[in-house]
């Protein structure tokens, strides 16, 4: 009787037991500092971008503004607890989270893929110079201030291993290096404000940057939704480690997932058949160890112990 009232209580409320723990509270507040900076950023750039017709504005503007989105997702996520599973969603809420960066990018790298084209074969619109010296204070007071957030969340997401703050901190890097890009194209206004030819080169480096990054993260949500291997390289060292205990003498299934960027790792290995139920949990304890001392992100370990031979019998039946 009371397990099922648990249980009920905990379909209904999936982060229950999450919203208290520390990690998720640091996580999300460090995550809420970042949006919050970025939504700001992005009004100013679409304001200037009005005022002075400087497309860098726009786009810089349009891909922090949008960019809440997937953020808005990702915050949910951290306070769920951290993708935790539980009796509403066995393996996990990752999934929500791939599918959203999935749509969301297509759709950004479909319209800069259209914007990008339209730069390069419309005429350059006339830039309006008096806003040079104002560009190039807005771009170091945001280069500044992106800094230090930069260092806030990188230092938060290294205490606190989390992967989606550590991935915050290199979107808020790619910002201030469009940044930089938005300064230079300042300082042309300022010096040379008939070379037009230069800040269509800038606008385009930026779009292309955008670009590449939203096509990169759809095709890892893309092998993610269809299961695909998260890495070889992580599938090679966790076979190793596992392999390295004297007590492992097969592995006859090794299967890894990917989960919003969480791994969980599933590992059938062969022992001694002669030793005990309390050696046999033993053995399965230092694989799991090893394997989430030695992998980052990793969100569940299953390890499946069998006796020696177990494989190739079954391999003979299936004959």
């Amino acid at each position: 009787m009371f397990k099922g009232d648990l249980r009920q209580k905990r379909e209904k409320s999936p982060a229950l037991f999450s919203r208290s723990d520390p990690r998720s509270i640091a996580a999300s507040k460090a995550f809420i500092l970042s949006m919050a900076v970025t939504i700001l950023i992005g009004i100013s750039e679409i304001i200037l971008w009005q005022l002075s017709e400087n497309e860098l504005f726009y786009i810089e503007g349009f891909g922090n503004l949008v960019w809440v989105i997937p953020d808005a997702v990702l915050l949910a996520m951290i306070l769920l607890g951290g993708h935790k599973a539980d009796f509403r969603m066995n393996f996990g809420y990752q999934r929500i989270e791939t599918l959203t960066m999935f749509v969301f990018t297509l759709a950004v790298a479909s319209y800069v893929f259209y914007f990008f084209f339209e730069t390069l074969f419309s005429p350059s619109p006339e830039l309006n110079v008096d806003y040079g010296p104002i560009t190039v204070i807005f771009s170091l007071i945001v280069i500044g201030l992106l800094c230090l957030l930069y260092r806030y969340v990188r230092d938060v997401g290294k205490r606190l291993n989390s992967q989606i703050i550590l991935l915050d901190s290199v979107v808020i890097k790619a910002d201030i290096a469009c940044m930089a890009i938005i300064l230079v194209s300042g300082l042309v206004q300022i010096f040379a404000p008939s070379l037009l030819i230069v800040h269509t080169i800038l606008t385009l480096l930026v779009a292309l940057g955008l670009f590449i990054y939203s096509v990169s993260e759809c095709l890892g949500a893309a092998k993610e939704l269809i299961d695909a291997n998260p890495s070889m390289h992580i599938m090679n060292l966790t076979e190793k480690i596992t392999e390295e205990l004297p007590e492992v003498l097969f592995i006859s299934d090794h299967r890894i997932r990917s989960f919003g960027g969480a791994i969980s790792v599933d590992i059938t290995i062969e022992t001694d058949p002669d030793i005990t139920v309390r050696e046999a949990y033993e053995i399965s304890e230092k694989v799991e160890e090893r394997i989430r001392l030695a992998v980052e992100n990793v969100f569940d370990v299953r390890v499946r112990v069998t006796p020696a031979g177990a494989f190739l019998a079954k391999e003979g039946l299936d004959l």
